[in-house]
């Protein structure tokens, strides 16, 4: 068996997965280097049996706790629990080529300025998108993967994420399911629990916190596979009112908000939620009602949030 690194952590929230938790694991156990402790956070019906089966015989220590759901909340409660220096942030349907781990860490020592703080690693079997779909939401601004080297973060916090860089590449923010952080890099951030439950976008919000005082970077020799589980996930209309808030939760707390600025994210916001409809109603086939439904529940959660600003403001003033 592989030796372990005492610096190594991995966090995993999950909920009613276990059968996906079981792939997971044949993988982790199959690593160049091991971690020296799995933190598990769960929120469903307890796996902890399973995961002191799949460990039982190897030096991986487990840390199991119960949680209520919610994608931040749980991650957060990972971070509190880890001892160490470096911390993985996975999702328990994955599944890791053998030397995930050991060339996530060989990132860390390139010499960057500022310090690498954050390594993103690859999915394979996802192609960059067509070359018409990216001229389009690269105009709107909406999240879509490429080829190259060239990342990209939008105005409402939609990413040009990269299919395969040719090397070890910046980038201006990172997936959460697939990267791992210094533990300094954590010393005064978390997850920001604004979105109840199953989350979207938490982790570009993170990133980009992270990315004022380091660098994160893209490797390419780190690679797994993301299966995509369909345990647990949100209909299609709470996935939509969820997209529509986490870009204006982004844009309001990252984004200056001069005219030139708020007609970029008033684009972006129309292409994206044109894009959202037409997913569910020619793609997934969930219907008008659903969708819009979904559309309305957005526009009410940034409605609230903006009141709640707007109260903080003027209290501020009468201070």
């Amino acid at each position: 068996m592989a030796a372990v690194d005492k610096r190594v952590s991995i966090v995993l929230p999950t909920m009613n997965r276990g059968e996906d938790m079981r792939a997971f694991l044949d993988s982790l156990l199959l690593q160049t280097v091991l971690p020296a402790e799995l933190v598990v956070v769960d929120a469903g019906e307890s796996v902890q049996e399973l995961l002191q089966r799949a460990l039982e015989g190897s030096e991986i220590a487990l840390i199991y706790r119960s949680s209520q759901p919610g994608t931040s909340l749980q991650r957060n409660l990972g971070i509190d629990l880890a001892t160490g220096e470096f911390l993985f942030f996975l999702d328990d349907d994955m599944v890791l080529e053998p030397e995930y781990i050991e060339r996530s860490l060989e990132a860390f020592d390139l010499p960057m300025d500022p310090p690498v703080g954050g390594v993103m690693g690859s999915q394979i079997n996802v192609p960059p998108d067509g070359a018409a779909k990216r001229a389009v939401f690269r105009m709107f601004g909406i999240a879509h993967t490429a080829p190259g080297d060239d990342s990209e973060l939008y105005i409402s916090g939609g990413v040009r994420w990269l299919a395969e860089p040719s090397r070890v590449v910046p980038i201006p923010v990172a997936a959460t399911g697939r990267v791992a952080y210094r533990r300094a890099c954590l010393d005064q951030e978390r997850f920001s629990e604004f979105l109840p439950g199953y989350t979207f976008a938490e982790d570009v919000e993170l990133a980009v916190r992270i990315a004022r005082r380091w660098t994160i970077v893209h490797q390419p020799a780190a690679r797994l596979d993301h299966r995509h589980s369909a345990a647990g996930r949100v209909g299609y209309g709470d996935r939509v009112s969820r997209v529509m808030y986490s870009r204006y939760y982004f844009f309001s707390r990252h984004r200056p908000k001069g005219p030139r600025n708020l007609l970029a994210f008033a684009w972006s916001h129309s292409g994206e939620t044109a894009q959202l409809i037409g997913v569910g109603l020619f793609k997934r086939g969930t219907g008008l009602r659903p969708v819009l439904r979904g559309v309305a529940h957005g526009y009410r959660l940034c409605l609230e949030d903006l009141g709640r600003n707007v109260l903080q403001r003027d209290g501020a003033r009468e201070d």
